[in-house]
């Protein structure tokens, strides 16, 4: 299924547009996942509509196949519905800007894709670079969200917009979920990049912590569930807005990952309810969350002597975190509005031609 992030008829609105003009046709994102934050809040800040399109399964590579031929079908209604004048989408997965560089043949739009550092690092997408390569020099840019990535991108001819940076508003003050001790929260999707059996290793250590992993188990590896410590909790997949209340509830937010030039999805959001955070040790991570953060070397014993810091002095922690959360803000204004303003150039060119 598909679910637009607004209701259809609201008229979008962003911080760099002031809302959807009367004289320009739509802009949409595009994204062929269940969930995606990213997609959601990028395109609200640029006065797109964004629909996650998805059926089926989550990463299960066996329904790709059905799931990609669904997925396309749905993508072509909402762009003939829509009519747009600029598409955004998401990578990966490749399938969704092959598509929408097909579907642009026909209807005329420019495209930008949004590309994930999954798509370059990843070895079920790398066989696909020649063909990313090929869309990216069609796309009118590529969104990435580091140096490293951007320089592939220039590398192969193509233009890119570094947005690094969303400012998120998740409100911190919202609902949020008790727990009587100490609660670290690690947000993960089980995902081959992230050291989940290191995190249970530091739980076992502090057995007067507790520990609540996000996501869905079903993609753990398998006997993951078998002999967790007590003070582990498994959340599955939830609502968001009991995700977020979740996340409120935490001392500690902990987002890592094996991969280089990787951002972190859970490091936007503990900065924006301002928590204190326990991030990996790469140079684009420390980069970004340069306050209110513990970068660690993904094993058990740095995690648990992170963990102990930030419990000894958690309010310092958190007033780091708001400074850091104030300064990035005014980052991501201006890259959003870079590429607000690329999408409004080529709205321009569209009209005159």
């Amino acid at each position: 299924m598909s679910r637009p992030a607004r209701k259809m008829e609201d008229v979008p609105s962003g911080g760099s547009t002031g809302g959807e003009s009367a004289d320009r046709r739509p802009w949409v994102f595009i994204t062929w996942y269940p969930y995606c934050r990213r997609s959601d809040v990028l395109a609200e800040q640029i006065g797109a509509r964004s629909y996650l399109v998805h059926f089926m399964k989550f990463k299960v590579p066996y329904l790709a196949p059905i799931k990609y031929v669904l997925q396309g079908a749905r993508t072509a209604w909402i762009l003939f519905k829509e009519r747009p004048s600029v598409v955004l989408v998401a990578n990966p997965p490749f399938v969704a800007p092959l598509a929408i560089w097909v579907f642009s043949v026909v209807l005329g739009y420019r495209f930008a894709i949004d590309a994930h550092s999954g798509a370059f690092q990843h070895l079920r997408w790398k066989w696909s670079l020649p063909l990313q390569r090929f869309l990216a020099r069609r796309a009118l840019t590529n969104i990435v969200t580091n140096e490293h990535m951007e320089g592939i991108i220039r590398s192969w001819g193509a233009k890119a917009e570094k947005i690094q940076d969303l400012a998120l508003n998740l409100n911190s003050q919202g609902p949020t979920r008790r727990c009587p001790r100490f609660h670290v929260v690690f947000v993960c999707t089980y995902s081959v990049d992230e050291p989940v059996d290191e995190v249970v290793k530091a739980a076992r250590l502090l057995e007067d912590v507790d520990f609540t992993f996000t996501g869905d188990p079903f993609y753990a590896p398998r006997g993951f569930r078998e002999g967790l410590p007590p003070n582990v909790h498994l959340t599955g997949f939830i609502p968001d807005s009991d995700y977020l209340a979740l996340l409120r509830n935490a001392d500690v937010v902990l987002v890592l990952t094996k991969e280089d030039h990787t951002m972190q999805r859970g490091g936007y959001e503990a900065m924006s309810l301002e928590k204190p955070l326990i991030t990996s040790d790469w140079p684009l991570l420390k980069e970004v969350f340069s306050q209110g953060t513990i970068h660690v070397d993904n094993t058990a014993g740095t995690i648990v002597s992170a963990i102990g810091t930030m419990r000894g002095s958690a309010e310092a922690w958190k007033r780091e975190m708001g400074e850091l959360k104030r300064e990035r803000k005014r980052i991501s204004a201006a890259q959003v509005d870079r590429l607000y303003r690329v999408c409004c150039a080529a709205e321009s060119v569209r009209r005159s031609g």
